[in-house]
């Protein structure tokens, strides 16, 4: 996993960060690691932080990992791509500190 991933969940999630890094290990298990840095960076993007939401849209990338991205990138309805998460949280504005 990606360092910025690492920072932004514990940023987001405080004392419930390992509980999200668990839960990480246990999809890159169930997927045999086919889930990228991208997906990966898109269910902490949506999940801003609520435990309940990342595990929603764990459960959503193992059906479906498109629809994470959607919803994530892409406006509604206009379907623009608002965001990359293939760029780091830094590169995105969306961690604060230094870019490493």
């Amino acid at each position: 996993m990606a360092l910025d991933i690492y920072q932004k969940i514990e940023n987001d999630f405080g004392e419930r960060a390992n509980e999200v890094h668990e839960e990480l290990k246990v999809l890159d298990a169930k997927t045999k690691g086919m889930i990228s840095n991208r997906i990966i960076r898109a269910i902490v993007y949506l999940s801003n932080g609520d435990v309940s939401t990342f595990h929603e849209k764990v459960k959503l990338a193992q059906v479906d990992w498109r629809d994470v991205l959607m919803q994530a990138e892409y406006s509604y309805p206009e379907n623009e791509r608002l965001r990359d998460f293939d760029k780091t949280f830094y590169e995105l504005g969306l961690l604060k500190g230094k870019n490493t």
